[in-house]
């Protein structure tokens, strides 16, 4: 099952962060970031609680903006009448086209190949095994 309370932030197939977001023993979501001086870092701190505002800033970077010309439509793509944009990163993982970072929520067991919007650039074997297809 799901859990989307907790996920890893990964940047391709290695998580750089880990985020409960309801500790057992806080009611901040708490961070732990495995690097520094990354400039996409999911907190300026290494570990320790963060902000609902904190979380919010983060997560408003993974998502398209809700004034966007075309939001409607891509709302619509994703099964979804209004802006959520925790809805949103749950559908998409947080994937954007200008990174290779996104979320894997706990008890999935998904790779960067399965989220990747820029698979030609990066996996272009599978391409070729399409064709041959």
């Amino acid at each position: 099952m799901i859990d989307y309370m907790e996920f890893d932030v990964m940047l391709f197939d290695d998580i750089i962060a880990n985020v409960q977001l309801k500790p057992q023993d806080s009611s901040l979501p708490y961070v732990k970031n495995f690097i520094t001086g990354f400039n996409k870092q999911f907190s300026p701190t290494m570990e320790g609680p963060i902000t609902v505002e904190e979380l919010e800033k983060w997560l408003k970077w993974r998502t398209f903006p809700p004034t966007r010309a075309n939001a409607k439509e891509l709302l619509a793509a994703l099964g979804m009448q209004a802006f959520n944009r925790w809805g949103i990163v749950r559908k998409t993982h947080g994937v954007m086209a200008d990174d290779e970072i996104w979320l894997r929520f706990k008890g999935e067991h998904l790779t960067h190949r399965d989220v990747c919007l820029r698979k030609d650039t990066y996996y272009p074997e599978d391409l070729v095994d399409d064709q041959l297809r």
